[in-house]
């Protein structure tokens, strides 16, 4: 995200850090496939000459704003997005943002932000198991027999998965990847071939499927402060088995590396439901403009 300058808030109390902010200056940012092209095109337009200014962290899909857990955070929101709009201002932004927001974190916020559901949660998983076995165990007689069929089915296609910490082939993993996105009808991420071209700035594992030399599914895992993330799914067309080996490689690696919780995005929600994951609810945005026109536009999208 280079063409991205970033923005750290941080609000201190008696030298003690009590809330933090991390916003992006974004002028691609992706949008909805539903757009018609010559409405993409006048947004398009707009975005490049006034950007948003987006609190998210962006390669996991999360909220960048972290606020205190207790009644401190009632003074400190208030102060932090006074300044991000300043910011806002100074830089030339249109509107600024704050996304993937669950629904208690998009309650009372101060006048002039307009808080909207979206459609897409993402999903995530607390983690109680220490071994894949354990987690089989847990779970019904179904699921390891899916597990078990799905692994046994796999090798009969032939189908090998391999954990790297660098993509091998970056341009036919952006290949699966658009698949995935066209399929699940998501914006085409635009940072994508320099997040997969720079996997090992995250400290990321990297999964490849191959059947043979051919790359047929893909995605990268990564931890951060306990929790493991899981971004740049790809998969080809009518490989049957694919993404669940990926699936089930993504939580080997979290029982190794005994974090607290997995997120896999949105979508796929009743395979995801019968794997253990729940909804994250993560799916409020709150928007409030740098001038009075923009102030309006984002009443009206609200």
């Amino acid at each position: 995200m280079a063409d991205c300058p970033p923005v750290y808030l941080l609000v201190y109390e008696e030298n003690r850090l009590i809330a933090r902010a991390c916003l992006w200056l974004v002028r691609n940012e992706p949008l909805p496939p539903k757009f018609p092209a010559p409405l993409r095109a006048v947004v398009s337009a707009l975005l490049r000459r006034w950007p948003l200014l987006i609190c998210r962290s962006p390669m996991a899909n999360t909220s960048g704003l972290i606020l205190p857990d207790t009644a401190p955070g009632a003074s400190t929101l208030p102060e932090l997005t006074e300044v991000a709009l300043g910011i806002g201002r100074q830089h030339g932004a249109s509107l600024v943002l704050f996304d993937f927001l669950n629904e208690s974190e998009a309650q009372d916020w101060p006048s002039g932000f307009k808080t909207a559901k979206l459609p897409s949660s993402g999903t995530v998983m607390e983690n109680r198991w220490q071994t894949m076995d354990e987690y089989l165990a847990h779970g019904n007689k179904r699921s390891r027999q899916h597990y078990k069929r799905s692994l046994r089915e796999a090798e009969k296609l032939g189908i090998q998965l391999t954990r790297l910490t660098r993509a091998t082939d970056v341009d036919t993993a952006l290949t699966l990847i658009r698949n995935v996105e066209r399929k699940h009808a998501s914006p085409p991420n635009p940072w994508m071939r320099g997040l997969l071209e720079n996997i090992e700035m995250a400290n990321g594992s990297w999964l490849e499927a191959h059947i043979g030399d051919r790359l047929v599914g893909c995605g990268l895992i990564f931890e951060d402060n306990g929790a493991q993330m899981t971004t740049a799914l790809g998969l080809a067309e009518n490989e049957s088995y694919v993404y669940f080996l990926l699936v089930y490689a993504s939580l080997e690696a979290a029982f190794e590396k005994k974090v607290l919780w997995l997120r896999w995005g949105s979508g796929a929600y009743e395979v995801k439901k019968k794997l253990g994951f729940e909804l994250e609810r993560d799916n409020f945005v709150t928007i409030c403009g740098t001038n009075r026109l923009t102030n309006l536009i984002s009443q009206l999208a609200g």
